[in-house]
């Protein structure tokens, strides 16, 4: 099945099957060198707000945790990052080609087709993120709830969740 990332949370705001979770980054979060992958369920940040599948039926004010495939979200992250410098590359490579084939200077078609081919890449990106935004396996899921000793306060931002 592969490795779950997951977080804790407060739950903001429950939208239908979706709930809103504000998640804060741990301290431990500091030294770790793959941080950054953590911004798919919440990272980066203070506190950072998640839209999450509430499978849990989390209710405002829920302590919760919710999951992540590693999977998923090493999938998105070669989408994001890798599919723009491919593009770029071969860009750069069809116009250094082409350059070779009429006598003009390099450097125009390679830049001219190394920036069309990135503005295509991201614009291809775009579009097939926003497909996937509405595939399960690319939504965190909410996997349990504690409901709190004393109500929380779902626009509290200290984010009292340890």
């Amino acid at each position: 099945m592969g490795a779950v990332l997951t977080k804790t949370g407060v739950v903001k705001a429950v939208q239908g099957r979706t709930a809103l979770v504000l998640t804060r980054m741990e301290p431990e979060c500091e030294g770790c060198t793959a941080k950054d992958a953590c911004f798919g369920l919440g990272g980066g940040g203070a506190n950072t707000e998640v839209r999450a599948r509430n499978t849990a039926k989390a209710e405002v004010g829920d302590v919760v945790t919710i999951s992540m495939r590693s999977s998923s979200l090493l999938k998105v992250s070669f989408l994001i990052y890798m599919v723009p410098i491919l593009a770029l590359i071969g860009g750069i490579v069809l116009g250094y080609l082409v350059s070779q084939l009429i006598s003009v200077d390099e450097n125009v078609p390679v830049g001219v087709f190394g920036g069309l081919a990135l503005a295509g890449a991201f614009l291809w990106v775009k579009k097939k993120g926003n497909r996937l935004s509405n595939r399960q396996e690319f939504i965190p899921e909410i996997i349990s709830r504690k409901s709190p000793q004393k109500a929380i306060s779902p626009s509290d931002l200290a984010c009292p969740v340890k």
